[in-house]
């Protein structure tokens, strides 16, 4: 069993777990010091009263965009608009944005309502990893100053007010134009004054120990370090299972649908052979509209390093390296923390006003305090 698993100890040349391409997740990156924790510290007092008297020339706008051609058209549709020039802050990445974010908390008209325009890939922090950021601020009260996101796309075609995914009040044609920025203030009016807007996923729980796991290899030995090394970072025993055929794998995976909905499903596949049939029975499910729970599947292959690098790196979500360490499972939790947190997957609720939130509950907040030299 050892030979054909490998020893773990055998030298790695994936030097850290990467993400596959089936997740699309943002590109986690160093978290020192914590963006979410620098924006919080502004607040240093309560959110004031909303002011309903809402027009464009008296709204403080954000927006973000690395393409500077795309930068200057925007703001000129939004001149158009009514929007003033002195109102309006730009950025080249979501980092950016945030900085911006945090000066808005006590400048700017502070009871009226922010606007934050989002490209969606941008370098250093893309629109996506901004707009879960900014929802994680809110969601643990850090906020003076709630915005009103918005994603600008190249791929949407037309204003989207529910496009299933991030965490993004709604979607415009990139480049905008005048017609968008009018169907986009709209709706921000009945947001702020009716607070009409959609449900983000980023609200959603996420805590190693409501993890639900599914160890899949023919190796008794390599399940049983796969599973372990998630058990030691706080998945609950009793929430893994193991299976050693793709045939029982396939019939876990149609069993756990009628589990909680609420609770992330990972799947540890230590056989690359059987990715294609997960996806295809994933894909399957979704066409009869049957997915209740997608799995977020990482790749735990001794050869996951030749596998990431191989058109089979479509069909994972992640990759851990042959001798992955405690830091590596983290790692990995931290990107299907982004893949959860930026998809629509219903049931879940707007927290009440008595729930309470913590940076320790995030793994991204837990990797900000180790080193990460070695993490772009």
């Amino acid at each position: 069993q050892e030979s054909s698993c490998r020893s773990l100890c055998e030298v790695v040349r994936m030097e850290r777990p990467q993400a596959g391409a089936l997740g699309d997740v943002p590109i986690p990156r160093e978290r020192t010091p914590s963006p979410l924790r620098a924006v919080g510290d502004v607040r240093s007092a309560p959110a004031p009263a909303r002011d309903f008297d809402i027009s464009p020339d008296t709204t403080d706008v954000i927006y973000a965009e690395d393409e500077e051609v795309f930068r200057e058209t925007a703001v000129r549709e939004l001149l158009k608009l009514g929007f003033l020039r002195q109102n309006i802050r730009e950025a080249d990445n979501g980092l950016e944005a945030l900085e911006h974010l945090a000066r808005f908390q006590n400048e700017g008209h502070i009871t009226k309502p922010l606007l934050v325009l989002l490209d969606v890939r941008m370098p250093g922090m893309d629109g996506r990893e901004c707009a879960l950021q900014i929802q994680e601020l809110v969601k643990q009260k850090q906020l003076r100053r709630e915005p009103y996101v918005v994603c600008i796309s190249s791929i949407a075609r037309q204003v989207e007010v529910d496009e299933g995914g991030g965490n993004f009040q709604i979607v415009l044609p990139k480049p905008i134009t005048v017609q968008f920025i009018e169907d986009s203030f709209e709706h921000l009016r009945q947001w702020w004054t009716l607070g009409f807007g959609r449900q983000l996923p980023a609200w959603k729980n996420f805590k190693a120990e409501s993890i639900d796991i599914i160890a899949a290899d023919e190796e008794p030995v390599c399940r049983m370090a796969s599973q372990l090394a998630f058990v030691q970072v706080g998945v609950q025993q009793a929430a893994v299972v193991d299976v050693e055929s793709e045939e029982e794998l396939i019939e876990q995976l149609a069993e756990v649908q009628a589990g909680d909905q609420t609770r992330p499903l990972i799947l540890l596949l230590g056989k690359e052979e059987w990715a294609s049939q997960v996806y295809e029975w994933v894909e399957e499910q979704k066409r009869g509209q049957a997915l209740q729970r997608a799995p977020f599947v990482v790749c735990t292959s001794v050869d996951s390093d030749r596998i990431g690098a191989s058109v089979s790196n479509e069909l994972f979500h992640a990759f851990l390296p042959r001798n992955f360490v405690q830091k590596d499972v983290k790692w990995s939790l931290e990107y299907c923390r982004l893949w959860w947190l930026t998809r629509s997957v219903e049931p879940y609720q707007k927290p009440t006003d008595q729930d309470q939130f913590s940076d320790e509950d995030c793994v991204a907040e837990e990797l900000s305090d180790e080193d990460h030299s070695d993490v772009d």
